[in-house]
């Protein structure tokens, strides 16, 4: 199973080229901070409004957890509008302050007790904003792996299939390369004939890919 993982890596690879996740949108200010907010801004919605949202923070002063902190809940609901489920999010991101705030790395399991803090969000801070190895699984890689092994697994049987080292460029890009073929091939009515992964793909192989 490794070999395997590790061949769809490098034909990922060569195909998209390196996706250099996460994507930095502030010109200054925590980068860090940046990466946690960014990934509860995302719950829901598109990266493109995230993006507005984070420019919208950043033309306010507002450029790590502790300026987020101390600002009224009525200014981030506005600055954050362009995503959804602005109130939620506002409280989950004072809450990981608490939670971040002392400078640790924190424990997945820390988060996960997080109000808003999910599975995914919470590996995506440990991965992106921590550099702690741990596989990050959202949609996209769901979707992929039960049409490329042919059957469901569960998310934590994928954590353990995908993650094959803890070479942090290995598992940040994995991830994003995953969500690149999401993107533009393995979609809901997937593109199969054009998939770089189609030869060793079970969808593909039984005659179901498009």
């Amino acid at each position: 199973m490794r070999a395997e993982v590790e061949r769809v890596f490098f034909k990922l690879l060569c195909r998209f080229g390196l996706q250099r996740w996460w994507p930095k949108v502030w010109r200054g200010g925590s980068f860090r901070d940046e990466v946690v907010i960014g990934a509860v801004l995302t719950q829901g919605t598109r990266w493109e409004n995230v993006v507005i949202a984070l420019k919208n923070l950043e033309r306010a002063g507002i450029t790590d957890l502790k300026a987020f902190f101390v600002q009224p809940d009525g200014l981030l609901y506005e600055l954050l509008r362009p995503t959804v489920y602005v109130r939620r999010k506002v409280k989950t991101l004072k809450e990981l302050h608490r939670v971040l705030g002392g400078g640790l790395p924190p424990r997945r399991e820390s988060l996960l007790k997080v109000y808003g803090v999910g599975e995914e969000t919470a590996d995506v801070i440990l991965l992106y904003a921590y550099g702690i190895p741990t596989f990050v699984v959202d949609n996209y890689t769901r979707r992929w792996v039960k049409r490329f092994f042919g059957r469901d697994m569960g998310d934590g049987e994928i954590r353990e299939t995908l993650f094959v080292n803890d070479d942090l460029l290995y598992l940040k890009e994995m991830h994003a390369l995953i969500d690149e073929l999401g993107k533009v091939y393995c979609r809901g009515k997937p593109n199969c004939s054009r998939c770089p992964l189609k030869g060793e793909c079970a969808h593909f192989r039984s005659g179901s890919g498009g």
